[in-house]
């Protein structure tokens, strides 16, 4: 591939996916002066490792990925407390459940007892996002509210959902103790 091909490859992918590497960034950070940064630093990783990119693969896995490292060393210079918890972020990050058997019996458990206390708008949206695997943009359109107001309420729903699952955890790790 000549460089200008290689050019032109890197900007399609870069347009398409966007939206999406960016509501990433923003549902860890909140924060649009430091996701707009962000942006432009994983964006500039993409460009210098992008002869490492292999064509047949996802790009916005690999895309996540590099957005995954990028936040991860952000947060190591930030006071914690500001963003969300680096166990979210992996979280977020991980398309399937790591562990097995009963554990993973137990988490599906949890994750459903929780999916059965969102209101109708949070659930709409987590099924628009996972399920139909719609990108904030497309959300956005489907729901005629603003692209940063969906990604806003995508990004409060994973994190109480996620909270929500650890609570469910620790009742099972420490039955007949109240977490609140």
């Amino acid at each position: 591939m000549n460089e200008q091909d290689r050019q032109n490859l890197f900007s399609e992918l870069i347009s398409r996916h966007q939206n999406e590497i960016y509501a990433y960034i923003f549902s860890v950070v909140r924060n649009w002066e430091d996701s707009d940064d962000l942006f432009q630093s994983v964006c500039l990783v993409l460009w210098s490792k992008f002869e490492l990119f292999r064509p047949d693969s996802s790009f916005f896995a690999w895309a996540r990925q590099t957005a995954k490292i990028t936040l991860c060393n952000f947060l190591k210079h930030k006071p914690l407390e500001a963003y969300v918890s680096e166990d979210l972020l992996s979280a977020l990050t991980e398309t399937t459940i790591e562990s097995k058997g009963d554990e993973r019996e137990f988490y599906l458990a949890a994750l459903r007892r929780c999916k059965e206390k969102l209101n109708g708008t949070d659930e709409e949206l987590l099924e628009l996002r996972y399920v139909e695997d719609l990108g904030s943009r497309q959300i956005a359109d489907r729901l005629q509210r603003p692209q940063r107001s969906v990604s806003n309420s995508l990004a409060r729903v994973q994190r109480w959902l996620f909270e929500c699952i650890q609570m469910e955890m620790a009742r099972r790790e420490h039955p007949g103790k109240e977490h609140s």
